[in-house]
């Protein structure tokens, strides 16, 4: 890989690869790890990838398996859940912030496919291939976070 194709796949990914990460870990520190982690397999990696987008994607792959193994591991498991990562973001509005804390407040799987889905604007097919899931079990996943929501915000927040 070149330099100047490494540092244009960095400038498009990062921002995303920390969300990902953030939203699946809860974790500052350790989102920042896993983007940087992912960065370097990507410098170090001799994989040739057909064009950008197949770039993107394998990236969101490694970020996200990347993130299974952090939480997996015991260090991980005695962190707490870190709440400045709502200081790290700007919030339009109230309710912009009510629907962020309630997203985070979703269990790690559900979070994972509502980020995908509304964030990264994957389909319900690329996501299911991402978390080596059957399309239906993301469909279930998704409704029960859209239930989750509901029940956390009540009916107004769908309309905007």
């Amino acid at each position: 890989m070149r330099d100047d194709e490494y540092i244009d796949a960095v400038k498009r990914n990062s921002n995303r690869l920390y969300l990902i990460a953030l939203s699946y870990l809860q974790n500052h520190h350790e989102a920042e790890d896993v983007m940087q982690d992912v960065l370097l397999k990507l410098w170090k990696t001799n994989k040739a990838f057909n064009d950008d987008e197949h770039m993107d994607k394998w990236l969101t792959i490694t970020c996200i398996n990347n993130c299974k193994d952090r939480f997996k591991s015991l260090f991980f498991k005695n962190n707490v859940a870190l709440d400045e990562a709502k200081e790290l973001y700007t919030f339009d509005t109230i309710k912009n912030f009510d629907v962020f804390n309630a997203i985070m407040s979703l269990p790690k799987k559900e979070r994972l496919v509502v980020h995908l889905f509304y964030y990264e604007d994957l389909q319900i097919n690329e996501i299911a291939q991402i978390i080596k899931s059957n399309p239906s079990a993301v469909k279930t996943r998704l409704y029960r976070a859209r239930t989750h929501l509901k029940s956390i915000l009540g009916d107004d927040w769908i309309n905007e």
